[in-house]
Formats: structure tokens, C-alpha cells, sequence
């Protein structure tokens, strides 16, 4: 009788790791059938050391981490020791904080290697991926069109594969919309739920900490490790969505939150057959008719002065908010005198801000104790998928103005191939049992088609982590150097992408030397 070989051995942590650097350095900038992905700004050069370590130490009986070799990704607005934090901006180019995250300091305790940093919006003001410091971010389905943003590049780095999952941070949907354009998960928890230290604190009254996961268990056992009171027997309740009251909400204030698109409302209606399958009842019409929209200057008022304490504990390149904003390499769309102004202290605004998250969270929960509504159903973009320009019928403000929990997830995916979310809002400390329902409902929904990634490229792959980060660095330069205003310049998808390919060509540049734009780049 001939017995069935014995399963193979399971690769080192740091064969894993090895594995993981190699896939993106090749596909992260490859422009071989469009413009480049682009998720990371830059590469963690201690990233296989780290993993060889925890291989040792599994060799001597040290017992895995719940999060053990687990490839992570980080936004670059979130401090790391081995890696700098540049929010996105030239003007912070050399930034190395002395310390890490409590965050990133809880994941590397459960055994996650910290792969790389992602690209973001600049300052996190934003939602197109369009990063002074990291040039412009793709789509994980399709290069050409919006990413979503802020955290754009945590985003695409979980849609596309590179990594399971992500940290990043959420002001107004700068989780949530990078997330489900990529057909990843993200949960937008209840405000100051978990630990904000180490988060460069731009709009801190409704900014956010949190994660983007490849599916809901994964983000689940993410939450676990960064939350410290995170009741995973809560989480993981199987049935979580039988007998459960989900209303679906159509106004906030004066703002529809229906669908704008016929495929958007497909989606929708989607959600609601999947929802009443798995047991739970709908309530239709649902309308929050005294919530303030207002998502004004107010709610970023006195971040300056918390920044400068943020860069008064390491020694920064930048002393303080206003030598960032007389350094000449802010956001074209921003003057000196407005990027001052825009953060600068105003106590009687921000306890204003204060008030209104206040009041729109009783309100919220009043209507959802009076209607005995478990959750809040709505699309987190109201026309749908990812498109080439930043959607104007966004919903995020629904959470963000109020500070409550919502998790978002791709509910399918469009005519086009395209992600579409939706998002499950519940009241203040309800994270874990909106994370049980998500679970059943993306369980019921079955598996997301993943997006096809770019082609390996030949000279990419033959970079290490130092030349992938100096081009990263050199994109964002050359692109941002292009803009004028409010145009994109180079980072305009069809000439960000001839951009890459003339300086992968060329790299390393000579010293000096500048790139010729306009010079396409000979084909591979």
C-alpha cells in the first residue's frame, strides 16, 4: 500500500516575509498594463530581520502570537520606529519618530511584521490618494480610477493582496471608502474607542484610528489585539443577525442617503435580501431628521498646537505647524497664511465641534431606542463604485459627526467588476456586535472576485527596499513639483503612470541629472 506524502513543512516566518516583499517590490509600481498601484511610500528594510527573529524564537518553544508573521501594513500618518512618518507631504520628508504607536506596539507584541508604510492623501485631506510625499494611488480593480482616500494605500495594499492587513485612520471615511472601493473590510470605531497616541493629529475631535482587514474575522482579530477591551466573545457570536432590527436610512438632516445610481441600488437591495436571509428584519424609511451635516473648519480648529507637541518629542525636521506651513511644500490649493490659519487654535470652535458630535450621537441613538433598531443600513458611496473623479454623494459624515461605530464592507461588485459598500451603524460601544453582523452578512454574501494584479516587472523586481523607497520619494517629488493650483499635473493617472515608467527606466538616476518628462519609457 503507498501512503500520500507528508504535508510540507510550513514556511518560515521569514521565508514568508521574503515572499511577501518580493511580490510587492515587482507589482506595486509596475505600469505594464496601466498606471501603477502604488500602496506603499516605503518599504521596511528590517522587515525579514524581524521575522527571522520570531522564527527563532518559535525554535526555542516561544509560544505564536495571535497575529504571528502576519504581514502589516501602515498609514503614513501613524508612528514607527524603524520607519519615518511623513503624513503624506514633502514638507515632512526625514520625519522618524523615536517610538512607536501603542498601536503598532500592540501588533508587533502579536507577532505582525510591519511590512511597510502606506501612501495617503497629504495631511489626510483628502480622499483621491494623491500623496505630496508618495505621488498618486490606483485602484486595486482598475489603476485608472479613485482609490478613495485618505488611507488610500492601506486601502489598495489589502484590496490588491499585498498585505491582509492595514492600519489606518478615519476623519470622514478615510477607512471606510478606500476600503470598499478596494473590496476590503473596515470598521470606523465608536470615537476614542482606542488609543490615538502616535496618530498625527489632524481633525483629532472625530479622527480615528483603525484597521482595514481582508475580511471581517481577520479585522476582528486585529481589533482584539489594538483594543484592549475588546470583548471578542461578543465579536465572533454566531446568529448574529437573527432577529436583529436593521433600519435603512435614507435622510440625515436635509441630505438624501439613497442610492444616486441603478447600480448602486441593485447592491443595495442586495444587502437587504442578505440581511433578511440570515434572520434579521428590516425597518424602511428611516430618517434622522435633526442631525446637523455640518462638517465644517471647526472640526480640525487647535490640531496645530497638538502637532507641535507631537514633533516636540523626537528631533523632527519640522519644529512646529507653522515652519510645516512656511516650508514651501504644502498642497498647491493651500496658501502659507491659510495653512496656518486652517488648524490654528480656537477654543469657542472646537467646543462647538464638540457640542454638535454630541448632540447628533443622542439623537442618533434616541431614534434607534425608539424604533428598537440594532443597527443603521446605507451605501458608503450613494452612486456606488470607485469612478476616475471623487464621488460627491459620500456618507461618511453619518458616523464621523457623531462619533458612533460603523463598519463598512463590500456587499458586490458592480456591471463594470466594481466593489460596492455598504455600511452597519449602531450605537456608541456597539463596535463588537456591529463586527458579529458584518460577519454573517459578508458570510452570506460569499467570496468578493479579487482583483487581478499588475504584472510583475523584470527591473522592479531587481530593486531592494532602499531603491523601491527613493523612487517612491522621487515620484512624489517630480509629481508634486508639476502641480498649479487645483490641476493634477503629473499625478493625472494617464501621465503618473509615463512618469513611473521614464524613472524606472532610467533609475538610478545620475547624480543631478534631472528626468525629461515626456519621454516615454522603451517598452519592456
Amino acid at each position: 500500500m503507498e501512503f500520500p506524502p507528508p504535508p510540507a513543512a510550513p514556511a518560515s516566518c521569514q521565508a514568508q516575509i521574503l515572499q511577501v516583499l518580493a511580490t510587492i517590490t515587482a507589482r506595486n509600481l509596475s505600469t505594464l498594463q496601466g498606471p501603477p498601484l502604488n500602496a506603499f511610500l516605503s518599504l521596511n528594510p528590517s522587515a525579514v530581520d524581524q521575522a527571522a527573529a520570531l522564527d527563532r524564537a518559535r525554535a526555542v518553544g516561544t509560544p505564536a502570537g495571535p497575529l504571528h508573521c502576519l504581514p502589516l501594513a501602515v498609514k503614513d500618518n501613524i508612528d514607527t520606529v524603524d520607519l519615518p512618518s511623513t503624513v503624506g507631504s514633502l514638507a515632512l520628508l526625514g520625519n522618524q519618530p523615536s517610538a512607536d504607536a501603542p498601536m503598532v506596539v500592540r501588533l508587533r507584541a502579536a507577532g505582525a511584521i510591519v511590512v511597510g508604510k502606506t501612501n495617503m492623501d497629504a495631511f489626510a485631506f483628502g480622499i483621491r490618494g494623491l500623496s505630496g510625499s508618495g505621488g498618486r494611488v490606483g485602484n486595486a480593480y482598475d489603476q485608472a480610477l479613485s482609490s478613495g482616500g485618505s488611507s488610500a494605500g492601506s486601502g489598495v495594499a489589502v484590496g490588491a493582496g499585498f498585505v491582509p492587513l492595514a492600519l489606518g485612520s478615519d476623519n470622514c471615511g478615510s477607512l471606510r471608502i478606500p476600503a470598499v472601493y478596494n473590496g476590503a473590510v473596515s470598521l470606523r470605531p465608536t470615537q476614542e474607542r482606542f488609543d490615538a497616541t502616535g496618530l498625527f493629529p489632524i481633525g483629532f475631535v472625530n479622527g480615528t484610528p483603525g484597521l482595514i482587514a481582508r475580511d471581517v474575522p481577520l479585522l476582528e482579530r486585529g481589533l482584539a489585539v489594538i483594543g484592549s477591551d475588546w470583548r471578542s466573545q461578543r465579536a465572533t457570536a454566531s446568529g448574529a443577525l437573527v432577529g436583529r432590527r436593521v433600519g435603512v436610512l435614507v435622510a440625515a438632516g436635509r441630505e438624501a442617503l439613497g442610492p444616486t445610481d441603478p447600480q448602486a441600488a441593485r447592491q443595495l437591495d442586495r444587502a437587504r435580501q442578505l440581511l433578511v436571509t440570515a434572520g434579521a428584519e428590516l425597518v424602511e424609511g428611516v430618517r434622522l431628521a435633526d442631525f446637523d451635516t455640518r462638517l465644517d473648519g471647526s472640526f480640525v480648529k487647535g490640531s496645530a498646537a497638538r502637532i507641535d507637541a507631537l514633533l516636540a518629542r523626537y528631533p523632527a525636521p519640522r519644529r512646529s505647524w507653522s515652519e510645516i506651513c512656511g516650508s514651501g511644500r504644502i498642497p498647491p490649493e493651500w496658501s502659507p497664511a491659510e495653512c496656518r490659519s486652517l488648524f490654528s487654535s480656537d477654543p469657542l470652535a472646537e467646543r462647538r465641534a464638540l457640542r454638535r458630535m454630541a448632540a447628533n450621537r443622542q439623537l442618533v441613538q434616541e431614534q434607534l431606542r425608539r424604533q428598537r433598531l440594532d443597527a443603521l443600513l446605507y451605501l458608503t458611496d450613494r452612486q456606488g463604485a470607485a469612478r476616475a473623479q471623487p464621488s460627491s454623494r459620500l456618507t461618511c459624515w453619518v458616523a464621523s459627526l457623531a462619533g458612533l461605530p460603523a463598519l463598512a464592507l463590500p456587499i458586490g461588485l458592480d456591471g463594470r467588476g466594481l466593489p460596492v459598500g455598504v455600511e452597519l451603524l449602531g450605537p456608541a460601544g456597539a463596535d463588537e456586535q456591529l463586527v458579529a453582523m458584518a460577519a454573517q452578512l459578508e458570510q452570506r454574501r460569499g467570496p468578493l472576485s479579487p482583483p487581478p494584479l499588475p504584472p510583475a516587472d523584470p527591473r522592479l523586481a531587481a530593486l531592494g527596499p532602499t531603491d523601491q523607497n527613493r523612487i517612491a520619494l522621487t515620484l512624489g517629488w517630480l509629481a508634486d513639483s508639476s502641480r498649479r493650483g487645483a490641476a493634477l499635473g503629473d499625478l493625472e493617472p494617464a501621465r503618473f503612470r509615463a512618469l513611473t515608467q521614464a524613472l524606472v527606466h532610467r533609475w538610478p538616476l545620475p547624480w543631478g541629472q534631472p528626468l525629461e518628462r515626456g519621454t516615454p519609457a522603451p517598452a519592456p
